[in-house]
């Protein structure tokens, strides 16, 4: 039987002594990204989450979180394919990573199908991708071009992923209550926190002072705050929260 790369793939829970050991070693990063994301899953649009009845309520978000997760694997192959020689030994990380992504876009739009969003597959091809949807999967494409190995960890491992572990926690039970579960959502609440966590072993441990520290931290925060108006937008709410540098709010969200 023809396994899905995703699920194939085993992953360590985010409470192994290791990861403890790393989240402490990288508290510097870890801990603004993590009070970031928790001020996202905090946001409004899960309050529209949580009165969700139907599938059918869920297609506006669906048809852009397609376009979403199939550029996602092709972003990791592009950073796989420009790691430079002094950095091979990242290639079998990224390559793993995007393997475990790959399929999701398939599975998703099985679920779509299945529940009626779409009466046949070329319909998704119908859909326009919004300008917050492009402007999170741009953000990643800037930074496999840039090939800084830290921003990307922190922003793309570290950020965005855990912003998507969030997502998947609330969306996976959510389908499950309305009688619409599918491994395309449950796997995401194990791959993503593993996701969020195993890059910051190639982090190098910075003075949270630095320059430096204070350039990885504003590229993070701007994945999760790009995560965040994108996450808006699919219920068409003009919502775009800005942190600082400890992952506070720093803004008025709504413009």
């Amino acid at each position: 039987m023809l396994v899905s790369g995703s699920q194939s793939l085993k992953y360590q829970r985010s409470t192994t002594p290791h990861f403890v050991e790393v989240e402490s070693r990288h508290a510097w990063i870890v801990e603004p990204i993590f009070r970031a994301a928790a001020s996202v899953s905090k946001m409004p649009f899960y309050d529209y989450i949580s009165r969700i009845r139907s599938p059918l309520e869920f297609k506006p978000i669906a048809t852009q979180l397609y376009f979403h997760s199939a550029t996602f694997p092709k972003v990791m192959g592009l950073m796989l394919g420009l790691t430079p020689f002094s950095e091979n030994y990242m290639m079998p990380f990224y390559a793993k990573h995007a393997f475990g992504e790959a399929d999701h876009h398939q599975m998703l739009l099985r679920w779509m199908l299945r529940h009626g969003l779409l009466s046949n597959p070329e319909e998704i091809d119908l859909s326009i991708v919004g300008v917050e949807t492009n402007a999170c999967i741009n953000l990643a494409y800037r930074l496999a071009a840039e090939q800084d190995r830290d921003k990307w960890l922190a922003t793309i491992n570290s950020g965005i992923e855990r912003c998507s572990n969030d997502f998947f926690k609330v969306v996976a039970p959510k389908m499950h209550e309305i009688g619409a579960g599918d491994p395309y959502f449950d796997i995401h609440v194990e791959a993503d926190e593993h996701h969020s966590i195993m890059g910051l072993d190639f982090i190098e441990v910075h003075d949270p002072s630095s320059i430096r520290a204070q350039q990885l931290l504003a590229k993070a925060l701007e994945g999760i705050a790009l995560w965040a108006d994108m996450l808006h937008s699919w219920i068409g709410m003009n919502y775009h929260p800005r942190f600082n540098l400890d992952g506070s709010l720093s803004e008025p969200q709504r413009h």
